[in-house]
């Protein structure tokens, strides 16, 4: 017999049980309790933060027999909701049904008086997948919505809909939830499972799982699995490839020192026990984060990482200006690890630049600078006192000015050496572009990570961490994030 999910056995039954978004949860129970529900909702969040159970608390809510507590889990509507087999509730998956004809055919059926319930609920998920078409037919059924009818539309990407959509719809965001919701709802379903979780072991599941329960119950239900229900902290980083909050502090020792066989050393330990890198680099930014706060308030209170010992430990080698210092490189060099080919060896690579770069550098090149260009000015006062000729002099004075005065135009030459696109390039290009093209080539990009064919995957790579802004008949204009990727796209083949 097949075992049920956690994040299936526990999912939500009433507003009682959701963990976070509270202001979502309280606006909906006042709409069904003073009879104001509108005809159209517009759910959005990353995955995992309960758009689709506060979908089906919606839906289950409006049809409940007793308003004033619904759900209430005891009339017929709420039996039928929570066995999935009431017949005026309909869940659709748009990824599944991205055709016309299937919104067309739910239009059709929208028309139709409610079954059993007050109100026929249609939950569209992932809604931003349906095709132009399916999306202007669903846009004439939200103008013009039939009596005792309500969809309630999910997606983790809004910014693919179209505007008019989302201007008919009340929208709400939700958002990442909390490390403590997280971890305190883990060891909740733990003691009602019997499986034993350590408060370490549940805090790297909060930090594992990037603020969504469903991720969090599955990551708890795999570890279970693995250690017969008895997990501990360093099950949960064996399983992942997480490294301990010691090995991240000894790494910053490391890196401090200076000491590159150290370092290198610990890497290639890391690589082999297939440490994520991206995560572990987090985790130091979060450590290092810790040790600025403990430097400047002295309260453990604060600290979110490590104990006040390590904290103290650590201040007393770092200052707060090589804290910052390390912090900086880390988040500017997080990019690179998205088109390293190995994130091990981007790894090593920014933990080098760091060992053989002491933040002190800047300080002593500022002083080294300063003493040679007094000396040059006395150097060159004394032989125009001896010269005779005093014009001599003038016209290597206006010499080195003229010199001195190309060099600011050097630097900006330099500033300005990156491959971005001028604002008239760009709107140039806007002004040929259009809506419809851009959905039609919208549809053609999903597509293309699918290719598995090696020749076009080092340019489908680039791509992954971009999306599509504007497109006309000739032109296509990408949008990313990341600097270092947009430079690399934009230079001349």
């Amino acid at each position: 017999m097949s075992k049920q999910a956690l994040y299936q056995k526990y999912r939500s039954a009433n507003f009682e049980e959701v963990v976070g978004q509270e202001y979502i949860v309280q606006s909906i129970k006042n709409a069904v309790r003073e009879h104001k529900v509108g005809h159209a909702y517009l759910f959005c969040g990353p995955r995992g933060t309960g758009k689709t159970t506060m979908a089906r608390l919606l839906a289950k809510a409006v049809n409940c027999e007793h308003p004033e507590k619904a759900p209430c889990e005891e009339c017929d509507n709420c039996i039928a909701a929570n066995n999935g087999t009431h017949p005026d509730i309909i869940e659709i998956n748009a990824a599944n049904e991205t055709h016309v004809e299937d919104i067309r055919d739910l239009i059709d059926r929208s028309k139709l008086a409610p079954m059993q319930g007050h109100h026929k609920v249609y939950i569209v998920d992932e809604v931003h997948q349906l095709s132009s078409a399916a999306s202007s037919a669903l846009l004439k059924t939200l103008e013009e919505p039939p009596e005792n009818v309500i969809f309630v539309l999910a997606t983790t990407d809004p910014q693919k809909l179209l505007p008019t959509i989302i201007s008919r719809c009340q929208r709400f965001d939700f958002t990442k939830l909390r490390k403590d919701q997280i971890k305190k709802h883990l060891l909740d379903i733990a003691k009602k499972e019997n499986i034993y979780l350590d408060e370490a072991a549940a805090e790297n599941i909060a930090v594992l799982c990037d603020g969504g329960m469903r991720d969090a119950l599955s990551i708890m239900d795999q570890c279970a699995s693995y250690t017969s229900d008895h997990i501990t902290a360093e099950e949960v980083d064996h399983i992942y490839g997480l490294a301990s909050v010691e090995e991240k502090i000894n790494l910053i020792h490391s890196i401090y020192a200076g000491n590159l066989e150290d370092i290198l050393t610990r890497i290639k330990k890391y690589e082999h026990q297939g440490i994520d890198f991206q995560k572990f680099t987090d985790g130091m930014i979060d450590i290092l984060k810790d040790v600025v706060i403990y430097h400047s308030t002295k309260k453990d209170k604060l600290l979110k990482l490590i104990s006040k010992e390590q904290a103290e430990n650590l201040s007393e080698t770092l200052s707060q200006q090589t804290c910052m210092h390390i912090i900086e490189k880390m988040f500017d060099s997080k990019d690179k690890f998205r088109i390293a080919t190995s994130s091990a060896s981007c790894f090593e690579v920014i933990c080098l630049g760091l060992a053989i770069q002491p933040t002190t550098e800047t300080v002593v090149v500022e002083k080294r600078v300063e003493v040679p260009i007094q000396q040059k000015e006395s150097e060159y006062v004394v032989p125009t006192v001896k010269l005779k000729e005093p014009e001599k002099p003038v016209e290597q004075s206006q010499e080195i000015n003229e010199e001195q005065k190309p060099a600011e135009p050097i630097k900006t030459a330099a500033s300005t050496s990156s491959n971005e696109l001028s604002s008239d390039e760009i709107l140039t290009l806007l002004v040929q572009c259009q809506k419809a093209i851009k959905y039609e080539d919208d549809e053609k990009f999903n597509k293309i990570h699918s290719l598995f064919d090696m020749n076009s995957k080092k340019y489908t790579s680039l791509l992954e961490e971009t999306r599509i802004v504007a497109s006309g008949l000739d032109c296509v204009v990408l949008a990313t994030d990341s600097k270092v990727l947009a430079n690399r796209m934009n230079e001349p083949k």
